[in-house]
């Protein structure tokens, strides 16, 4: 049954506010309980956890909530007794205090989504009250004599003596700000792509003006007219580019709102798979999209599950290999270009390119030959094949051959790159190259049969011309011989499935983009060069979907709509090709 004060609609600010305010009090508690488990006697710490799950617990109770003020007033007790010195943090209360925090999030959920309560938090208090009262007793050497003072109103009824409303009350229960967060608004995403959408119309609108005004130079050289138009477009030019930056920054968030998460992932596994690791964080502080964040945490838990369940070894098995019982997984993000590099990396058993062939061939994805013939590297890469596994015995955690498929599929939709790289007996790093942004990009404008199309930068290495005597083939396929290595070159018609032209008989030289995705490297045959320019990406719409080798389109200076080639789904294409 629904709480009327949940959906009463002149509460619905007040209610959004208290969730909204929650939330963060909850995603903050996740890296402080993590941070408790290992500085248990920092009694900072200990304080600030202890004063959010108060100021939840007040606030809930304003709006008439039971069971998450009872949730929370015994996580408080816990807390209460820990910081005054009266018992020592152990592996039990650890998890009675985690127990409250998961349930605590779960009667969240059900409060914004369904306007209830109904979670079982019977059988939760109880675990709690249990763990406080069959404890042993902890009276340390120096006893904490100073408590922090909270000034939240104790209770409903005192609000209503006092006649306050019940806002007012809600803004003095949240968490005291610093005077940073008072710079800061809270603005709603769709207002934010709304304005990104404007900012990508306006690149477009500048780039038909430079584009009118070089016509318009050749025309009328000398003359004023000539001048001021070109003065003009040259401050909507740079004017354009700030308000792009200003608006990408905008729906920047740091990437620690990700990373957050995965001590208590880790943790987690660690007790269920009985291993010892350490996870290390790095480059939390760097700045992602928006949209980048919420796409980008499920191929990180796989990864970050990867690596405890298959890269590090037990601590017995660590021990007699040389190693330290506990193993380390190290997080790292770090801008690289117009790119996001985030690493996972384990100082694990590494992977064994022999198993993982054969592993491929029992299970039928390739041929004993085939498998003869791949690099370490391809063979790295059969790990993303969907159903591939190495796990012998089917858990919880692996073995049912999904996962790592899931990881290169979500990466590749968003434009990226994964790749591996791993030493037996020393351990593995997983590294994923994301654009910094999904909307606006840098292209490689060019021409092939007949049609403009685009080239994300992101992926070109270099533009060559060769003559059409240096192109050979190998095996029925194209194939160039570049600085002693051999490129496999393609046409844009075969990969689209367009009748091309053919040789252009007037030349006997042929323009290559070599194009590259991690390791893997390969030309694409084109009749001409345009240039490069920051374009706006554009869907095909409902009508078109989604095509095969396409990324999607976007509209030139001229008002002509040409499309951007996704390069993972043509190298895809390629790979089928060649190895048919």
């Amino acid at each position: 049954m629904q709480n009327p004060m949940l959906v009463d609609p002149e509460m619905k600010e007040i209610v959004d506010s208290f969730l909204l305010e929650t939330k963060e009090i909850l995603e903050k508690l996740n890296v402080d309980l993590m941070d408790l488990e290992k500085r248990p006697d920092d009694l900072d710490l200990l304080n600030q956890i202890f004063r959010s799950f108060h100021t939840i617990k007040g606030t809930s109770g304003f709006l008439g909530l039971e069971k998450l003020p009872e949730v929370t007033h015994k996580c408080e007790d816990i807390l209460n007794k820990l910081r005054k010195g009266e018992i020592k943090l152990n592996l039990n209360l650890m998890d009675g205090i985690i127990l409250g925090y998961d349930t605590i999030k779960d009667l969240l959920d059900k409060i914004e989504n369904e306007k209830n309560e109904n979670t079982d938090t019977e059988r939760v208090n109880a675990a709690l009250v249990a763990l406080l009262e069959n404890i042993e007793s902890y009276v340390p050497e120096l006893s904490f004599q100073e408590e922090i003072k909270i000034e939240v109103p104790a209770s409903n009824e005192a609000a209503q003596k006092e006649n306050q409303p019940v806002k007012e009350i809600l803004q003095k229960a949240a968490p005291v700000e610093t005077k940073k967060a008072d710079n800061t608004i809270r603005v709603d995403v769709d207002r934010l792509d709304a304005l990104l959408n404007i900012a990508s119309e306006i690149v477009l609108g500048r780039n038909r003006l430079a584009q009118v005004n070089a016509q318009f130079a050749l025309e009328n050289e000398g003359t004023v007219f000539a001048k001021d138009l070109a003065d003009a477009t040259k401050l909507i030019d740079l004017m354009t580019t700030e308000l792009q930056l200003v608006v990408m920054k905008l729906r920047m968030i740091k990437i620690a709102k990700v990373f957050n998460r995965f001590p208590r992932v880790v943790r987690d596994m660690c007790k269920e798979l009985n291993k010892e690791v350490e996870l290390v964080i790095q480059g939390e502080d760097t700045e992602v999209d928006k949209n980048l964040i919420e796409e980008i945490n499920d191929p990180l838990v796989h990864l970050i599950r990867n690596a405890i369940d298959h890269g590090i070894e037990k601590p017995a098995d660590r021990e007699q290999k040389g190693k330290i019982r506990k193993g380390t997984v190290h997080l790292t993000a770090d801008h690289e270009g117009n790119n996001i590099v985030i690493k996972v990396v384990d100082d694990g058993k590494g992977i064994d390119p022999e198993m993982i062939k054969e592993k491929a061939v029992t299970k039928g994805f390739i041929t004993r030959e085939k498998a003869k013939e791949l690099s370490k590297q391809d063979t790295y890469n059969l790990i993303f094949h969907p159903g591939f596994s190495t796990a012998e015995v089917v858990t919880n955690v692996s073995g049912r051959g999904v996962g790592m498929d899931v990881v290169k599929t979500n990466v590749t939709k968003l434009r990226g790159t994964i790749s591996v790289e791993s030493e037996i007996g020393k351990g593995s790093t997983f590294v994923l190259r994301l654009p910094l942004t999904l909307a606006i990009i840098s292209g490689m404008i060019v021409k092939a049969f007949e049609q403009t199309l685009v080239i994300p930068l992101h992926s070109v290495i270099e533009v060559i011309r060769v003559n059409y005597d240096q192109i050979e083939t190998i095996r029925g396929k194209e194939v160039i011989n570049l600085r002693d290595s051999i490129l496999p070159i393609v046409g844009l018609d075969e990969l689209l499935g367009h009748t091309g032209n053919g040789k252009d008989k007037s030349k006997d030289w042929q323009y290559i983009v070599e194009v590259g995705i991690a390791e893997k490297r390969f030309g694409i045959k084109v009749d001409d060069l345009v240039g490069q320019q920051e374009i706006v990406i554009k869907s095909l719409g409902d009508y078109l979907g989604k095509l095969d080798g396409i990324a999607g389109s976007t509209i030139m200076g001229d008002g002509t709509v040409v499309i951007i080639l996704d390069i993972n789904e043509l190298f895809s294409k390629l790979e089928h090709k060649l190895g048919s």
